[in-house]
């Protein structure tokens, strides 16, 4: 606990004028002792990154601390900064290799194509260590499918020239043969998912013609692609500076290929083969495609885009939920492509190109006009990648082409005919701010009892909100809502006041770390599932009513706050948690994160000999590598792992126990017919009959898990009656039934 204030403490003075210079100068001052004193530092390596033949140690040291890995430089030719980055803390304030060499170093991933926790597990202590001792050793390159062995010192060698390449910011590829199809994946500056887009280019050489430019990207990004492109034949790396634009790096990508059909890919998003395929299919049959991006909040970017006046296009459904993408059908004709990824015939592509100077400001909109009375434009909302990277690279200068390009077409009814087929109807068209033309839209009711709702959650979109408890929260029940005949949409935090929310009928704020507003229209609710201490009476009182997932705390609060708070305890998916007859083994399971803070319920139990499977990251620092049992587990594979667990663990955050509201596990591991050993919760063990019992401390805890378990717990027949009833009596579909009733309520006291 007093590690944790001094760090906090350590951490504010950073932040802090005047100190935190003093402060930051001391943590570089830190960062260069711990590089020094390891043998991992490859003095020529990191020189060649700036553009020198040889620097002393010392000097490339100071260099990578005050600023080189902030572009990915790195201080060892093994050691990918950027890879490395994913899964040490701090990586963004704190250099990757420093922070390697203070945490566990046995698990960490620092390379995409050789595994350092293999080689470490054969040859003893961290990979790096022992692959950087034995320079004249091979080491396994593996990608895509693809195997090499290389030596250290080989490695090194490319490393070095790749560096040097980098520097310049030059690289030109070889010569491809001919083939039906140019993938142009491009990858810029500190995209931390470049991995596994070069993973999905380099398993497509074998058929298409595979382009890959890098735009102003990181050094370790550049030399790791570099060792790829010499490894795999048929990969084309091509290198172009910082401000370089879009539009430019696609004609001299499309220029210097043969393929009768190009596809390219928006640097910022990822996409599945599935989606890929798609792509090229419509555009290999004659069309010219476009993917409907979701933004980085999760609202839909744009599904094609229409000239309706104004400055610039309209971006069809643009601000409206992911979800609205469902209704859609595969393809859908636009009026024109919108985004950065789009699929064509090479040749009018190449034509277009032609006509066109890299100053416009919507490059593909621009292409699609010059396009479109020679092929059908479609977008595909099947292909809706979030855009979970920033663009860094592309130049923001003003266009070249100044000043309005009036284009004497009013795409206006193409526009509304994509609207109708999502399920809106454009009461108007309404100037914007910045001079753009956009509709006012109202939801069409599919039937007179359904709604609109929409769900709030604190989870952030995309691949990182996918893995939260509150996105699987939102996800069940916008299930059971959807049963109910209504339609449903999940709206990530960065969405809350999305500017369309004047087409719901009902939200419903899903309060959990985060604060939550009532938006502006509709019927608003809000369900307290987590961290009371941070509510305010002025964030409650917004709302047309309230849950709370605890009974004691909602009656303190209104008493206090002199408000209607009405009890909905946390339930379960039943749809995910149900028993499928699995055995029980022998294992005492704990599924989580550390928080960044020792959690006893886990650690005192392992100090005390106790084998816990611990699932979930970051838990290195806490307990011996033997005890995790792997650093996440899918969602679908909870409810397996509980109803085999011999028993399951839980804690709570302090102020959730404190106030009296219970998490989901309990209702998830019951739910499965397994068992669960928690901190005490008022109201807990009563409500699951002797499914769940609680320990008193952590000594009781160790006392309690020393003993067999089935003395514990209730016989299995037991537990299947009081799973059964969990599932009848807290699932989704009970509390949507609860929701849905005090929505109605409210609408028609309006009315």
């Amino acid at each position: 606990m007093q590690r944790s204030r001094l760090r906090g403490l350590i951490r504010r003075l950073r932040e802090a004028r005047g100190a935190g210079a003093l402060v930051r100068a001391a943590d570089r001052v830190w960062w260069y002792r711990v590089i020094s004193a390891s043998p991992l530092v490859d003095p020529e390596y990191y020189a060649a990154q700036l553009g020198l033949r040889r620097l002393p140690a010392s000097v490339a040291i100071a260099h990578y601390v005050i600023r080189g890995f902030r572009r990915g430089m790195s201080l060892n030719p093994l050691f990918d900064d950027v890879v490395a980055g994913w899964e040490l803390p701090e990586v963004t304030r704190v250099p990757a290799l420093y922070a390697y060499l203070v945490n566990e170093r046995e698990t960490i991933s620092i390379h995409p194509w050789w595994d350092a926790a293999a080689y470490g597990a054969e040859h003893g202590g961290p990979g790096l260590e022992a692959a950087w001792g034995r320079r004249e050793s091979g080491l396994q390159v593996r990608v895509a499918g693809h195997e090499w062995t290389l030596t250290v010192a080989e490695i090194r060698r490319r490393a070095i020239s790749a560096a040097r390449q980098w520097r310049r910011g030059t690289r030109e590829g070889q010569a491809a043969p001919p083939r039906d199809v140019a993938l142009i994946r491009i990858v810029q500056a500190h995209d931390r998912r470049y991995v596994r887009k070069l993973v999905q280019a380099a398993q497509r050489v074998d058929g298409w013609d595979v382009l890959v430019p890098l735009v102003d990207v990181d050094a370790s990004q550049w030399v790791s692609t570099a060792l790829l492109a010499d490894l795999v034949p048929g990969l084309r790396v091509s290198g172009h500076r910082r401000g370089t634009r879009w539009l430019s790096v696609v004609a001299a990508a499309v220029r210097s290929t043969s393929a009768p059909v190009v596809a390219v890919l928006d640097p910022r998003a990822e996409f599945d083969d599935a989606q890929l395929d798609a792509l090229v299919a419509q555009a290999s049959a004659g069309a010219a495609v476009c993917a409907a991006h979701r933004a980085p909040d999760g609202t839909i970017d744009a599904v094609g885009a229409a000239d309706v006046g104004g400055d610039r296009p309209y971006a069809l459904l643009s601000g409206l939920p992911g979800d609205d993408l469902a209704g859609l059908p595969e393809s859908v004709d636009v009026p024109l492509l919108s985004g950065r990824t789009f699929s064509m015939p090479a040749a009018i592509l190449r034509r277009s190109l032609d006509t066109l100077d890299d100053g416009e400001p919507d490059a593909l909109s621009a292409i699609s006009r010059t396009v479109r009375d020679e092929l059908p434009l479609r977008a595909l909302p099947r292909v809706n990648p979030v855009l979970d990277e920033p663009a860094f690279a592309f130049s923001a200068r003003p266009a070249a082409r100044r000043g309005v390009r009036r284009h004497g077409v009013d795409d206006r009814s193409g526009a509304e005919a994509v609207l109708a087929t999502a399920g809106f109807r454009v009461e108007s068209w309404s100037e914007a701010e910045a001079g753009r033309i956009e509709p006012v839209l109202t939801w069409v009711r599919p039937h007179p009892d359904a709604r609109r709702w929409a769900i709030k959650m604190c989870a952030p979109a995309g691949k990182q909100g996918a893995v939260w408890g509150d996105a699987h929260f939102a996800r069940g029940l916008a299930n059971a809502l959807r049963r109910l005949g209504h339609t449903v949409v999940v709206d990530a935090y960065d969405a809350r006041a999305r500017s369309t929310t004047s087409v719901d009928d009902v939200s419903v704020a899903i309060r959990g770390p985060y604060a939550f507003e009532a938006t502006s229209s509709g019927v608003n609710l809000e369900w307290i599932i987590s961290h009371p201490d941070s509510l305010t009476r002025e964030e409650v009182a917004g709302f047309d009513r309230v849950f709370a997932a605890s009974h004691g705390w909602a009656e303190r609060a209104g008493r206090r706050w002199g408000l209607d708070i009405v009890t909905l305890l946390p339930c379960t998916d039943t749809d995910v948690f149900h028993p499928r007859g699995l055995p029980r083994d022998e294992d005492i399971v704990f599924v989580g994160k550390t928080r960044g803070a020792v959690r006893p319920s886990v650690v005192e139990p392992v100090k005390a000999g106790i084998p816990v499977r611990v699932y979930g990251p970051d838990w290195a620092h806490f307990v011996p590598a033997s005890s995790i049992a792997a650093k996440s587990i899918p969602h679908e594979r909870l409810a397996e792992r509980y109803e085999t667990a011999s028993i399951v663990l839980n804690d709570q955050w302090p102020d959730m126990q404190r106030e009296g509201f219970m998490t989901l596990r309990p209702f998830d591991v019951v739910a499965v017919e397994g068992r669960l050993v928690s901190e005490p919760v008022e109201g807990l063990e009563d409500l699951f009959d002797g499914a769940v019992v609680t320990y008193r401390d952590t000594a009781h805890l160790v006392e309690m898990l020393s003993a067999p378990a089935d003395d514990l717990f209730p016989d299995a027949e037991r537990l299947r009656q009081i799973a059964a009833r969990v599932r009848e009596e807290h699932s989704f579909d009970a509390r949507a039934a609860v929701l849905d009733q005090a929505a109605r309520e409210i609408a028609a006291r309006r009315r």
